[in-house]
């Protein structure tokens, strides 16, 4: 189930001994992709080690269930751990969009319906900058067209992210369906 797992320990350890070497940083671009890589790779070896250390659990509680009835309910809940941190894997290891670190300029536009579209657009502009802002990520609007009423014909708006490791960029969070692009994960 997990064969592309079989390789990454090795990879993650060489990439510790690349980034831990003091000549690996003396060329940027080489150290930034073994650092994104490394962190790319962090979530899904700690949850691989949690899933071993789980399963190494639940087949000593089994052996122990033999001895005392009480290792049989433990080994069972180990059991449904482990059913998680699979899954949690499973999630892990899909492989990832190339765009899912960048940064996004969004388009919001008014629709047939004069006044009452604008003001619509404005409410969801507003909605997507107040997004933005509880995200910590940086918003310019670099065009608009207002209306009387204070709606939107158009708005266009650059929405940058600070690029951590290990966290997701605007275009990831934007086109994700679910919790963490509709609300608080």
């Amino acid at each position: 189930m997990f064969e592309r797992l079989a390789e990454l320990p090795d990879e993650y350890a060489r990439l510790e001994r690349d980034l831990a070497d003091a000549a690996v940083h003396f060329d940027p671009e080489r150290s930034r992709t073994l650092g994104r890589r490394y962190s790319e790779l962090t979530p899904i070896m700690n949850a691989y080690r949690e899933w071993q250390r789980a399963a190494a659990d639940e087949e000593t509680a089994r052996e122990l269930s033999g001895e005392d009835a009480s290792f049989a309910a433990e080994a069972e809940q180990i059991a449904g751990r482990r059913a998680e941190l699979e899954e949690r894997l499973r999630a892990l290891l899909v492989p990832r969009d190339p765009n899912d670190g960048k940064d996004v300029i969004l388009e919001v536009k008014a629709g047939e319906g004069g006044e009452e579209s604008a003001l619509f657009a404005g409410d969801l502009l507003r909605m997507y900058l107040r997004y933005a802002e509880r995200r910590g990520w940086k918003t310019e609007i670099l065009d608009a067209t207002m209306t009387g009423l204070g709606g939107y014909k158009d708005a266009t708006v650059a929405i940058k992210a600070p690029h951590h490791a290990g966290t997701d960029g605007v275009w990831a969070s934007l086109t994700t369906p679910g919790p963490t692009a509709c609300g608080p994960a």
